[in-house]
């Protein structure tokens, strides 16, 4: 099976109010489907946190990964743990668990649905740096979205693409037949970047 390539740029996406600030989504999947009918198996988005204090959307029967990109985060949560996000740091959790956050900051999101596994890396690269990311052989769909500067990526037997600030790369295939992936920095620019990984694991029950 060949690698599927879809390339979205920033002015591709439609940003939308919650009750914290704005949030923008990345991606979803399938598809099709709508974050607001909660049909997805997985999303990922943006979101700008303008409120000092805001309440997180709950979703049962998701579970979710945050990565903070600027700003700090500090989130409580009413089973009683706490933690402190800086950029580069995340945390994981259950969709439906009550989290109220304090602080502005920008972060960045992966919800997965039942039967579905999933994780985020955030890697700094200085101006020239190259970095090969070979995901996981169980991994389908695997993301690379550019947070600050202008990166080149170049799949296995594919050409290259350039990503600038707030693009995004969303390669899908069968497990095992993703292959590698060379990431680099251009020379003029320190580059942020967040690499998604999403597996389909079993059918949900």
């Amino acid at each position: 099976m060949s690698v599927q390539m879809r390339i979205a740029r920033r002015s591709d996406y439609r940003t939308i109010a919650w009750k914290g600030g704005e949030t923008t989504e990345l991606a979803i999947f399938p598809p099709s489907s709508q974050y607001a009918a909660r049909d997805f198996e997985w999303r990922v988005s943006s979101a700008t946190v303008t409120s000092e204090t805001s309440e997180f959307t709950r979703l049962p029967g998701y579970s979710r990964h945050l990565l903070v990109l600027a700003g700090e985060l500090r989130l409580q949560s009413a089973e009683g743990w706490e933690t402190l996000l800086r950029p580069g740091e995340q945390c994981s959790f259950r969709g439906d668990t009550p989290i109220t956050s304090y602080g502005l900051a920008t972060d960045f999101n992966l919800m997965i649905g039942p039967g579905w596994d999933g994780g985020l890396t955030h890697i700094v690269l200085d101006p020239g740096e190259r970095r090969a990311w070979r995901p996981a052989d169980t991994v389908q769909h695997a993301l690379v979205y550019c947070g600050q500067g202008q990166v080149s990526i170049a799949p296995a037997n594919s050409r290259t693409h350039n990503l600038d600030a707030g693009d995004l790369m969303w390669a899908t295939s069968r497990a095992g037949c993703l292959g590698s992936f060379d990431i680099v920095s251009h020379r003029n620019t320190q580059s942020t970047v967040v690499l998604v990984t999403v597996a389909y694991e079993q059918i949900p029950s």
